[in-house]
């Protein structure tokens, strides 16, 4: 059974929740809100202000759970998680209902307001609570007949390995790791199950290319400096981290304790913010997306005008960038180089290119050519304020000199970031090495504070025609 099959099982169940909340929300209204202020009782009558209700709320509560993130992190999500999500998004919802809706409502006693409130919020909560409580049964229940599984790379000492995998075929496979590969840290002993996939340099490699879902890295205390060499490797890569306990010193980061098989592991943090902070992150960015591209729609069409008139080729750039977790994607601008400006190979720009057309030249120092990386933003491949993506083609490059840029693959690339507020275009490697300095300082210091002080810092600069 396919993943994205279970996800389904996740959204249709909201569909049906949140109907069923509004439907008996609506009835509630109707027998006990109503009369209460006519002194009558008011017919029952599913017409079409029901029929709007149901489909705004459950749109809204969709898009709520949308943007949290809940819809991406299914099968992984703890019982506290699971609970603290779904109060937080309820909570959200129904108070976006509370201002929408129920204050508009004409009462005898304002206690009204809040009988309506906490009762819509207890229903969705306690439906809510319930069905995902199937569901997630219904999740387990196919990951322990081995129908989901995950592919798992196994690091460490050979003999912890092996004890490892006796441990698995006895469990096998209710906790739904499928070891596809292992990489010995110690002297190699054959180890028939699974096959040896490379050694540690090629971990980078191999979680690229062999779609790996989880990383086990079992080392002794003594091996902290190879655990933080397999880290680094894994800094730019989209997989779960499960460590030993007797790592437990060399982490820095906020951990779980998951028991898999006889010992207890770690489960190591992967994202550097916390599910609100994500939840906040993500919403924001959609909702700034669609609305500047309502606001910079007339100004798109007289740009892409402009570009048609100023010199031959499309109105519209793309090519392939390297964003989070080392995923490439098509990202869209205006084009302002003149056509086929780059036929001999990947070159940065500079100060008076002469590959930029003049009209090139005014929307860089407004930065009009990147409105289309709007769309990036709604498809979910960038954010508004993260690193600057860059061609696979100078990541190598820069790596070769700055290994620590791998770290900035952990964040999801921006529309602007703090390296290009203080820093501003790149000419040469070097300098985008020195601007790389300004990203690695962002994400040791996210909040959501700093991306708003970006942003505002970004749109001074724009006002003043200065570019970045």
């Amino acid at each position: 059974m396919r993943q994205r099959n279970i996800r389904f099982y996740y959204v249709a169940s909201d569909i049906l929740i949140t109907a069923i909340c509004w439907t008996v929300f609506f009835i509630y209204r109707k027998r006990f809100v109503e009369p209460s202020l006519y002194g009558v009782n008011v017919p029952l009558h599913l017409g079409l202000k029901y029929i709007e209700g149901v489909v705004c709320y459950t749109l809204l509560l969709l898009f709520i759970n949308y943007s949290s993130g809940y819809y991406t992190s299914i099968f992984r999500r703890t019982r506290f998680e699971e609970i603290t999500l779904t109060f937080i998004n309820a909570f959200i919802g129904v108070t976006i209902v509370f201002f929408v809706v129920i204050l508009d409502d004409v009462i005898v006693s304002y206690r009204s307001y809040y009988h309506s409130y906490f009762f819509l919020l207890t229903v969705q909560l306690v439906l809510t609570l319930f069905f995902r409580s199937v569901v997630t049964r219904f999740v387990k229940y196919v990951i322990a007949k081995g129908d989901i599984s995950f592919n798992t790379l196994i690091i460490g000492r050979t003999t912890v390995i092996r004890r490892v995998l006796d441990e698995f075929r006895q469990q096998f496979p209710k906790h739904g790791h499928y070891f596809s590969g292992y990489i010995p840290v110690d002297e190699e002993i054959v180890i028939f199950e699974i096959p040896k996939v490379g050694t540690v340099d090629d971990i980078y490699r191999i979680v690229h290319t062999e779609t790996i879902d989880d990383v086990m890295v079992l080392l002794d205390e003594q091996d902290e400096a190879m655990y933080k060499k397999i880290v680094y490797e894994l800094n730019s890569a989209d997989v779960n981290l499960l460590v030993n306990t007797e790592l437990y010193s060399s982490i820095k980061r906020k951990i779980e304790i998951v028991q898999l098989f006889q010992s207890p592991l770690i489960k190591v943090s992967r994202t550097l913010l916390t599910p609100w902070q994500a939840s906040v992150k993500k919403s924001s960015d959609i909702a700034l997306a669609v609305l500047g591209i309502i606001i910079s729609l007339p100004v798109g069409i007289v740009m892409a005008i402009a570009i048609k008139l100023n010199s031959k080729g499309p109105v519209f750039y793309s090519h392939e960038r390297i964003g989070q977790y080392g995923k490439p994607f098509k990202i869209f601008k205006f084009r302002s180089m003149y056509y086929n400006a780059e036929g001999n190979g990947p070159q940065l720009s500079f100060k008076d290119d002469p590959r930029i057309t003049p009209v090139g030249k005014f929307m860089r120092r407004l930065r009009l050519d990147e409105i289309p990386n709007l769309m990036n933003v709604i498809i979910g491949d960038m954010s508004f304020v993260g690193p600057r993506p860059e061609r696979k083609f100078f990541i190598d490059q820069i790596v070769k000199k700055a290994p620590e840029y791998k770290r900035l693959l952990q964040f999801k690339p921006g529309v602007t970031s703090l390296g290009q507020v203080k820093f501003g275009y790149a000419g040469n490697i070097d300098e985008m090495i020195r601007r790389m300095r300004y990203d690695l300082y962002y994400l040791d210091n996210f909040s959501l504070l700093a991306d708003f002080e970006i942003l505002m810092r970004t749109i001074l600069t724009v006002l003043k025609g200065k570019g970045i």
